[in-house]
């Protein structure tokens, strides 16, 4: 087999949007993953550029490609980085091996070699140079992605401490499939919302991405998008709506049986199956705002024998519960319903749900309509709630592991949204000696009622009784951060009292006999490593959204727990 050539000029091509069509061999240098992205140098013999393999190759050709490998390119994308923040870059999207281990017949320069600086041309299409999103992350910008439009929610109002706000969020999907929820802010919205429309295609870019929530995110993704007002959205006019329709993100349908075993876990999931009763349009209040809400109840079967009752809220219960209404047995695919241990388990459409009715097109429809239309109609079915408590199978679920990050999304939950648990690994860092560190109470074991002092007892407006003295218990503020975010958190007596080694009898003393000691006291609190059950709810005040972190649990980490949950993350499994 002849010794294969690099192509001259390859480098040159990628930047003119060419490669897909001359099927240029380069020479991979530098070849290195991180946080599950592949990045290499791309040598043509003549020049070089950087390059990232987008994730749809990393799973199925990366494990063929090393250090000084020769690649045949045939998609590839340029990212010209305007603006000069940082270097342009390549994102393969597919190639083929045609030499491993690294012999050329033209000598390719390494990284370290002066080559001749070549500039950017503009494309030969009038097509942007787009990357898919599974080749975004935090660390490459700008981007410029091509997306349709998937999904689009209310624009929201909200009152925070920098003033009123506006808020709106999106979904999108590429041509590989992919999927990424997006956010807009005010600036955003009153640019765009009125140009953005479902089924449409856009270019958008200039935003900035984050860790996506995975309690909220509907996506998959591992980021999501915040688009204000510097981003950029442009209607794409060269694509037809056939290609169009083919950007859609794969469903990943849970059957109705296995329901119950989501009660808990992180972000939503897809259901498919046939609609046995459609119950009456109807109407509930939201206590925080008054604010009427529309809702449509529908019990869903599969052949899973099992059935499932399912609230649609707002548009979906209007429209398409209409259209529901006036079917008889129709199949429908939800994408993206909460899953809650209502009734035993039920589930519920969100802001980001999508619904559609009977899709031949998609094969889990299909096959469902064959099984009812030949006999599932007949079936027993028994509810997939039946024998399960509202705490889920009776059994107590486990609490996630998560990073401050994740539970301070920038999104406030509404104040009707109940409380989210997760354990947090931090250190302290701050805990002000000028707080209200702790309150007098009832010197009484389990009564922890406030007294106020008066000549020189202690009196309790609960009860109407009066003591000879009072226990101080903690109730004070501290911030924690990990390796993601910093947070202000509250502490009451027990967790506290772990957190300082003293009672708040003994800390009252220092606070009134030795103020320095009582400093000491508190700043040796800080700077410590601990495992905290953090409960995080939201609280309205004056119209106003706030979040509320409470450490309810403070424990000593256990390392090597930690460590495995750690090196899990990671995809490896650690020995005993």
């Amino acid at each position: 087999m002849a010794t294969p050539s690099l192509t001259p000029g390859a480098v040159q091509k990628i930047r003119d949007g060419a490669v897909a069509a001359a099927g240029a061999c380069v020479q991979v240098l530098d070849f290195k993953s991180a946080d599950a992205a592949y990045s290499a140098t791309l040598n043509d013999g003549e020049n070089t550029i950087e390059a990232q393999f987008s994730k749809s190759v990393c799973a199925t050709k990366l494990s063929k490609v090393t250090d000084r490998a020769v690649l045949k390119l045939t998609d590839v994308a340029y990212d010209g980085a305007e603006g000069g923040e940082r270097k342009p870059f390549a994102v393969i999207n597919g190639f083929e091996v045609v030499n491993a281990d690294g012999s050329i017949a033209v000598e390719a320069k390494t990284p370290g070699e002066k080559v001749p600086k070549t500039e950017p041309k503009t494309p030969a299409s009038a097509e942007r140079n787009a990357v898919p999103l599974s080749a975004l992350n935090p660390y490459r910008t700008p981007w410029t992605v091509k997306v349709k439009l998937s999904n689009k929610g209310n624009v929201r109002e909200y009152k925070s401490a920098r003033g009123p706000g506006k808020v709106c969020s999106v979904d999108f999907v590429d041509e590989e499939g992919t999927a990424i929820g997006a956010t807009l802010w005010r600036e955003a919205i009153e640019k765009y919302d009125s140009v953005l429309e479902v089924g449409k295609v856009y270019y958008v870019s200039k935003g900035t991405l984050k860790p996506a929530d995975k309690r909220y995110s509907t996506s998959g993704n591992d980021y999501e998008m915040n688009l204000d007002g510097k981003a950029e959205i442009e209607l794409c006019t060269d694509i037809d709506q056939s290609s169009a329709q083919k950007m859609q993100r794969a469903y990943a349908f849970v059957s109705i049986d296995k329901l119950s075993t989501k009660i808990g876990a992180r972000g939503n999931v897809d259901v498919v199956a046939v609609v046995k009763e459609v119950s009456e349009l109807s109407t509930i209040r939201r206590k925080s705002d008054n604010t009427e809400l529309t809702k449509r109840e529908i019990v869903l079967a599969d052949d899973s024998t099992k059935t499932i009752r399912m609230t649609l809220w707002g548009d979906l219960a209007v429209e398409q519960g209409e259209k529901l209404a006036a079917m008889t047995n129709p199949i429908v695919a939800i994408r993206s319903v909460r899953v809650s241990d209502y009734d035993g388990v039920s589930v519920g459409t969100v802001s980001r749900s999508d619904m559609v009715i009977d899709a031949d097109d998609i094969p889990r429809v299909a096959e469902l309509k064959k099984w009812w239309t030949e006999g599932g109609s007949e079936t027993t079915f028994s509810a997939a709630g039946e024998g399960l408590t509202s705490a889920g199978q009776g059994q107590k679920r486990d609490i996630e592991t998560m990073n401050l990050a994740e539970l301070q999304p920038e999104e406030i939950a509404p104040s009707t949204d109940k409380p989210v648990f997760a354990w947090v690994c931090a250190h302290t860092i701050l805990c002000k000696p000028d707080q209200t560190m702790y309150y007098a109470a009832v010197p009484e074991e389990g009564n922890n009622k406030k007294v106020v002092e008066s000549d020189g007892k202690w009196y309790c407006e609960a009860n109407g009784q009066t003591y000879d003295t009072c226990e101080r218990r903690y109730i004070m503020r501290f911030k924690a951060i990990d390796g993601y975010e910093g947070a202000w958190l509250n502490a009451f007596n027990d967790e506290a009292t772990k957190m300082f080694g003293i009672s708040a009898n003994e800390l009252h003393e220092l606070h009134e006999n030795d103020y320095k000691a009582y400093e000491n006291a508190v700043k040796k609190m800080t700077y410590k490593h601990w495992s905290f059950l953090v409960k995080v709810v939201t609280e309205e005040y004056q119209g106003e959204l706030k979040r509320r972190l409470t450490a309810v649990k403070c424990n000593a980490v256990n390392y090597a727990a930690e460590s495995k949950r750690l090196l899990s993350k990671m995809g490896i499994t650690a020995s005993n």
